[in-house]
């Protein structure tokens, strides 16, 4: 329920913004060593994660999918919303952040490469035109062999790396936990998370310019948040250098948030905890976690469950387990004992002669599965009690009884055998 190392507030996370990891629930400063380690990603590995160590562009497998069944949109979606979709699914999708997902690496390539070709209009004009198929094979992707990569110098141009590295992708994921008694996790409660996170400014709206006040256009890239840095017959584009890619130039900023747009504070959201929640499980809630300044996709929230030990009910997935503590009477004769069970007390039959540690099933008497109509089963083990103070005639009484039942013993030994 797991910090985001890279994609947690995009890049953001490594200008050095975040407080402490350690007070703040949810922020993440990467160290010296995973700083460099990302910068040589981006340096020296990237071209060759997505277009292979020694094949030219044109080397990778062809894509089976349809670039906006990729980003998950329609084909008349704006660029809007196709760099919103894009936005969601890099920040879901990174290796990075899904370390444990030998696939997350060809989806995100699958995600890059589809935006890639869809956020230029002239190539999605040209893709729309000729369909998938034909557009992946006139571009030549699956072909093999040697050939150039034309982004190499890009990647070793600081200005290229340094825009990327900086990107702002999403607001930040938030990290908390919340502990409920045992009879909340089984039937299901409302409660309400506080945390700390960005919020938007009040002052300004989340602008970052004092009220009444307006943002420049940038004259770099003509309020675009893009620049095209051309390599021969490729052409690509990278984020504005000059506004950082919002497209605008600030002169005078917000005095509260000072042209972050966002502002540490307080958040509190309202959750609502499904009957059978079991402990350390996680909830997440989308879209609710910090502000993102650029408004692009706020981020998520993700909440662990802790579950209080009960003091007459163990769990083990969908069955309950409780002890019932017979007297010596009830475990020799048998009789009818009262056994509390998560919908109230019920009466259950014991049998004469039943042995400590000897179990009976409740059926249908656990925790209602998630996701499904089935109940689990309530186990009653039973525990003898042995008395320690006993009267004169008691002690006579049991004294009587363990006579015939030493007679009886050795009986039933010597019959054993001579038999």
């Amino acid at each position: 329920m797991v910090c985001q190392a890279v994609f947690q507030r995009g890049y953001r996370s490594l200008n050095s913004r975040h407080c402490n990891p350690s007070t703040v629930i949810g922020s993440y400063t990467p160290n010296v060593g995973e700083s460099v380690y990302l910068k040589n990603w981006l340096l020296l590995g990237a071209v060759n994660t997505y277009w292979g160590t020694s094949r030219s562009i044109h080397g990778s497998a062809s894509l089976e999918r349809d670039y906006y069944d990729v980003l998950g949109v329609s084909k008349n979606s704006s660029s809007s919303e196709l760099k919103k979709a894009y936005y969601g699914l890099a920040k879901k999708l990174h290796p990075d952040t899904n370390k444990e997902d030998p696939e997350a690496e060809k989806k995100f390539q699958e995600v890059s490469v589809a935006y890639e070709v869809l956020k230029d209009e002239e190539k999605r004009q040209q893709y729309d035109q000729v369909g998938h198929d034909a557009y992946v094979n006139q571009q030549g992707f699956g072909g093999d062999g040697p050939g150039f990569n034309p982004f190499e110098h890009l990647f070793r141009d600081h200005d290229f790396v340094n825009n990327f590295f900086h990107q702002d992708i999403g607001g930040e994921d938030v990290k908390t936990s919340i502990e409920l008694s045992f009879m909340e996790a089984v039937q299901g409660c409302t409660k309400t998370v506080t945390f700390q996170t960005d919020l938007l400014c009040n002052t300004c709206g989340g602008s970052g310019v004092p009220p009444g006040t307006r943002p420049e256009t940038c004259k770099r890239c003509k309020g675009s948040g893009m620049i095209s840095v051309q390599n021969a017959r490729i052409r690509m584009e990278t984020t504005c250098g000059t506004c950082r890619g919002t497209g605008k130039i600030v002169s005078n900023f917000c005095k509260t948030c000072r042209g972050a747009k966002v502002i540490r504070g307080m958040k509190s959201v309202k959750l609502h905890i499904p009957p059978g929640i079991d402990n350390n499980e996680t909830i997440i809630v989308y879209k609710s976690g910090g502000e993102d300044p650029d408004g692009h996709h706020r981020g998520d929230l993700y909440v662990a469950i802790k579950v209080k030990e009960d003091p007459v009910f163990r769990r083990e997935g969908s069955d309950i387990h409780v002890d019932a503590v017979l007297s010596i009477t009830q475990a020799l004769l048998g009789g009818t004992i009262q056994v509390p069970t998560l919908t109230g007390d019920v009466a259950v039959k014991v049998h004469p002669g039943t042995q400590p540690g000897q179990k009976v099933v409740l059926k249908k008497k656990g925790i209602k599965a998630k996701n499904s109509y089935a109940f689990g089963n309530q186990y009653v083990r039973f525990n003898v009690s042995i008395p320690t103070n006993l009267t004169p005639r008691q002690r006579e009484l049991i004294e009587e009884f363990g006579k015939e039942d030493q007679e009886d013993f050795e009986k039933q030994r010597v019959a054993s055998a001579s038999g």
